[in-house]
């Protein structure tokens, strides 16, 4: 019988919850480590929709990378996908910043994503001290527009943002999720960021520092952890039954 239990030692072995950031809220959140699973399904994000389909399947356990209680709940209305995991008898893991900064983690399965499509050298750079981000050498240096471009048709992304510092770019710094917050910290070591989720003033701050940036989307930079962690689990527990759910972009464009 394989448990909640059993898969959470497992995820703490490739992304150890420990390290996760101050503000982070991974781990077990709902459920038990003694309930016994048959069928997982691995997300990015756990929302009502991703609750109620993993009732329809009978998932016994979901595991997303965004905790689905980050901040305190107050109550706990019958919309709200804790209530339906919950009532279903569904555990949920979350491994939020953990698997940011892990080996094989996020960030190096976009690194290996860049691989496929660009030359790149095998010399791969944390972004910081935390070991959140990665930079990597382009090995042949390419303006802002094409970059833009090839990341775009990389994570199929719908729309691409981007800022150019007029410069090619060598040096990339990449950050899932949300990482212009570095843009300071990566000034003189990189050429560009590619990141998400970049706010109004992060524009300007690219451009005073030199930086072309690169807002690929939250989601985008981040659902690509969906089919990586579904496959390790399937090569460590091949009787389980994994499902993947990508849930689709929550954004629409016009």
């Amino acid at each position: 019988m394989i448990t909640v239990g059993d898969i959470y030692q497992y995820l703490d072995k490739i992304a150890p919850f420990a390290s996760q950031e101050k503000w982070d809220n991974s781990g077990l959140l709902v459920g038990s480590p003694w309930q016994e699973v048959r069928h997982v399904m691995v997300t990015l994000d756990i929302s009502a929709e991703t609750s109620a389909k993993a009732a329809e399947l009978g998932c016994d356990l979901v595991i997303a990378h965004h905790p689905v209680i980050f901040s305190p709940l107050r109550s706990i209305p019958v919309e709200h996908p804790v209530y339906g995991m919950i009532t279903n008898g569904i555990a949920a893991i979350c491994t939020h910043t953990p698997l940011d900064m892990a080996q094989d983690g996020i960030n190096d399965i976009l690194v290996s994503k860049l691989c496929e499509t660009l030359a790149v050298e095998n010399d791969v750079q944390p972004l910081d001290d935390s070991g959140i981000g990665r930079i990597v050498t382009l090995t042949e240096p390419m303006a802002a527009s094409s970059l833009a471009q090839s990341v775009k048709e990389m994570l199929g992304c719908t729309v691409v943002r981007y800022s150019d510092s007029g410069k090619e770019i060598a040096t990339l710094g990449i950050c899932s999720g949300s990482g212009s917050s570095f843009l300071e910290e990566i000034a003189g070591k990189c050429d560009a960021l590619l990141t998400g989720d970049v706010k109004h003033d992060r524009w300007y701050a690219a451009k005073d520092l030199g930086i072309s940036l690169i807002d690929c989307g939250h989601y985008h930079t981040e659902v690509v952890m969906v089919s990586a962690l579904a496959e390790k689990l399937r090569e460590k527990f091949p009787m389980l039954t994994v499902t993947e759910w990508e849930g689709g972009d929550p954004v629409a464009y016009v």
